[in-house]
């Protein structure tokens, strides 16, 4: 039978596991893409990077996100990650939109959050209120990881309330993007919402300038509604705490799939060699668990099959992900996504997504099995993006 995960590793990240072996101590940095629905293929599989890599962990782990990646991150960082992932996923799975309107699935939306962050069946209070600040106290006091979410801010036409504006400078951003990437800060405010005790996982002046904006218990509701807004499937997120005036989005409009060169992971420069694993350095790997093997640079490059990811954004990272076989093998030969939700009636949809949730567990039994033969570095693949 053929392997359902993949390694694909950056010729740094290669280079390293051959020679060390794979242990937590190696990577500094979590990636997670932009996706919607897509996340449903790789939810067994945090959990087993919890259970293994990352369990009992101490120093800094950066979990850079957006949207529903920087979700998937504020879920690992509760103290009981592996159940608020789970009823996240149970959910998620069982969801029916009310109706198709703006407000409507903005509410629904916020629901979902409220599961990360605090509800009603653990005891907390939802819809922005006690339960949301439980939730962000845990993460901004866990123990090591250190989340931050990305987002955009619009500028100018983009800001706007009226949806003409709004749709005019989205045609005019999605052009300009044709000729360049680089045009994009003219359009957008890449903002980074940061865990405010760790350091900047990237350059934050170099590429696409990045305001940071430090994540609080009071705005950290609102900067991962941000990171997923969408425009017009969801309401934008307006004059969030500490970032200043204007209108918040969807930070996959910049960093779809993160074509991000990361530094080296946060406080952890002077990581301590071990006798049977020499020279671990300071933790400065990139772990992406992804959709696919592809790695697009943001919304507006789907559909641009010339535009590729700097090597340099790739070349110190393991990216995980499921092989051609095990997708073809899946119904309807995908994972899920969002077109799911008007192509299958609901009771379809929702069986579709359980069958194929339930056989991503291979995906967590080979990962675990990898670590635990030490078989990781002789399954490595390069990683082209």
């Amino acid at each position: 039978m053929a392997r359902a995960l993949r390694f694909l590793a950056g010729p740094e990240a290669m280079a390293r596991l051959r020679r060390d072996g794979v242990s937590d101590a190696l990577f500094g940095t979590m990636a997670g893409a932009s996706g919607g629905p897509k996340w449903l293929a790789l939810t067994r599989l945090d959990r087993a990077i919890l259970s293994r890599w990352f369990k009992g962990r101490t120093r800094p782990l950066a979990m850079v996100g957006s949207s529903i990646g920087s979700w998937r991150f504020a879920a690992m960082a509760r103290h009981d990650p592996g159940e608020v992932l789970r009823r996240f996923e149970d959910a998620y799975l069982a969801y029916v939109p009310s109706d198709a309107t703006m407000p409507t699935l903005t509410r629904e939306s916020r629901a979902f959050l409220d599961i990360i962050l605090g509800s009603p069946s653990t005891g907390d209070r939802s819809g922005g209120g006690e339960g949301d600040r439980k939730g962000a106290r845990e993460i901004l006091a866990h123990p090591c990881m250190r989340l931050f979410v990305l987002a955009v801010r619009g500028r100018g036409m983009l800001s706007a309330r009226h949806p003409a504006a709004l749709a005019a400078g989205i045609g005019a951003a999605g052009l300009a993007n044709l000729v360049s990437r680089r045009s994009l800060p003219l359009f957008f405010q890449r903002t980074l919402f940061a865990d405010p005790r760790g350091a900047d996982p990237f350059d934050l002046t170099a590429g696409f300038p990045t305001h940071r904006v430090a994540l609080t218990t009071a705005n950290m509701g609102d900067a991962l509604m941000a990171s997923g807004a969408i425009p017009f499937m969801l309401d934008l997120v307006r004059d969030i705490g500490g970032a200043g005036p204007g209108a918040y989005m969807d930070g996959g409009i910049m960093d779809y799939h993160l074509d991000i060169p990361f530094t080296p992971g946060p406080d952890l420069s002077d990581a301590a060699d071990t006798p049977d694993r020499p020279d671990l350095g300071g933790g400065d790997l990139v772990l992406f668990p992804h959709f696919g093997p592809k790695v697009v640079p943001g919304w507006f490059d789907k559909s641009l099959s010339w535009r590729r990811p700097a090597a340099a954004s790739l070349a110190r990272t393991l990216l995980l992900c499921p092989s051609a076989e095990f997708l073809a093998a899946l119904p309807h030969g995908k994972i899920p996504d969002r077109r799911d939700f008007t192509a299958l009636a609901p009771v379809q949809r929702q069986r579709y997504w359980r069958q194929a949730v339930a056989e991503t567990d291979r995906l967590a039994d080979e990962f675990l099995d990898a670590v635990d033969r030490d078989r990781v570095p002789d399954l490595l693949e390069p990683l082209r993006g």
